[in-house]
């Protein structure tokens, strides 16, 4: 299979655009720093998170792709997918990227977060999440690194790199265990399994191997930290809403990235073969399909089934956005992923993926926002209300223009896509 530069204006009206809000976006950014958090956003102590950390839920689920997409390419060995797996996976490095920038911008006192390196709580759900995330742009930068090689011909440095991003997969496991479990001895043995793993995975003279240490590594702390964003409100039965609320919470978050990140990916595929005038392989993508629909069926029978079994079901019947959620964006899409001559229509496919990652946006927002519960200031009675301020909008749009206009530069600079003559 062979890559190439997309051709084409790179400075086209979707760039301008895009990088005029990126500017605008900076300008939020700086002024959030100028100014503090009390005068540019509408966080008090009441609603400490917003927005922000809304769009990071949300964000982070639907770039789940890439660590799907590498568990199914390299894991499962499903070669036929490798050229959607390099788009996959360059969105998910910009997603994770920029979601760093915003909880940068989320903290009271960004500058202290080298305590991460010192401090060790033992009981803290965020502590894990934050340094999931950055090992697992670490993963993703090595992930993408190949396409880099092969731009500028690197073939030393790239035989250097299948060489040793093994060794780092089990470097960075170890020391990730460590961290969680301040322990010499369970870190000592994360290293002697992960390193017999990649013994018997490494590069062999005859034998070619695609990075397997690295889909084992982004699969790993993906379900770890797509958990834990879930694990994050177990902590407010008494502010969340019942039927948001559950102790399933960490398990369905899991679940529903899963579907909602290979939706996107079906979607960025198809946009990029319209965008680039390349050829979509609607078979291809009729297959990947089904990945989503055994996510959807998983999760919605958790999800309903949690329901039942705390005895909400006649609440949840009742209130418009459970069932826009689970019912128009959930049960819809299984319906149409379940049958392959269904997801096999361009239409019916990209309907069945815009509702998966709709009803997945709408989930986050009804955990983080809409399903919150929380008084006002002494004596507490009133409900407090919340409303993103323009700051806080201009900066989430703002990187998502980022992404957009960094992913339209990599495709025409490097070798996203596949080449045309391969189509």
């Amino acid at each position: 299979m062979k890559f190439a530069p997309a051709n084409g204006r790179l400075w086209n009206r979707v760039n301008m655009v895009a990088l005029v809000l990126v500017v605008v976006g900076l300008a939020a950014f700086g002024a959030r720093f100028a100014l503090g958090l009390g005068r540019t956003t509408n966080l008090s102590d009441t609603w400490p998170w917003g927005l922000w950390i809304a769009f990071d839920l949300i964000w982070i689920a639907l770039a789940a792709g890439a660590f799907v997409m590498a568990a199914v390419i390299y894991i499962r060995n499903r070669q036929k997918y490798y050229e959607i797996g390099r788009s996959a996976v360059l969105l998910g490095l910009l997603s994770y990227s920029f979601v760093m920038v915003t909880l940068i911008a989320d903290l009271g006192l960004p500058w202290h977060f080298w305590q991460l390196g010192i401090q060790r709580p033992e009981h803290s759900a965020m502590f894990e999440v934050s340094w999931c995330v950055g090992l697992y742009v670490t993963i993703l930068a090595l992930e993408f690194a190949p396409v880099v090689f092969e731009r500028l011909h690197l073939r030393e440095v790239a035989r250097y790199w299948r060489i040793h991003a093994p060794i780092y997969v089990v470097v960075a496991l170890s020391f990730f265990v460590y961290l969680m479990s301040h322990s010499l001895l369970w870190a000592g043995a994360t290293a002697v399994v992960f390193g017999t793993l990649a013994y018997f995975l490494r590069p062999r003279k005859g034998v070619t191997r695609g990075p397997v240490m690295l889909a084992i590594a982004a699969f790993t702390l993906s379900s770890m930290h797509q958990s834990s964003l879930g694990t994050l409100f177990l902590l407010m039965p008494d502010k969340l809403d019942p039927l948001w609320w559950s102790p399933f919470l960490p398990l369905m978050f899991f679940l529903s990235a899963m579907a909602a990140g290979v939706s996107v990916v079906i979607l960025l595929k198809m946009g990029v073969g319209k965008s680039y005038r390349r050829p979509v392989e609607q078979g291809l993508l009729a297959d990947l399909g089904r990945y989503v629909a055994a996510a959807l069926l998983v999760y919605l029978a958790v999800r309903i089934g949690d329901i039942i079994a705390r005895d909400q079901l006649a609440a949840a019947l009742t209130r418009p956005m459970f069932v826009a959620e689970v019912g128009l964006l959930g049960l819809l899409p299984l319906a149409l992923m379940l049958v392959r001559r269904l997801r096999a229509n361009p239409l019916l496919l990209m309907v069945a993926c815009l509702t998966t990652a709709g009803g997945v946006v709408l989930n986050r927002l009804n955990v983080v926002i809409f399903g919150m519960q929380l008084r006002g200031p002494m004596p507490g009675i009133e409900a407090a209300s919340y409303r993103p301020s323009f700051v806080e909008i201009a900066v989430t749009v703002g990187l998502i223009a980022a992404t957009v206009f960094l992913y339209n530069i990599a495709a025409h600079t490097l070798p996203v896509l596949k080449a045309r003559t391969q189509e």
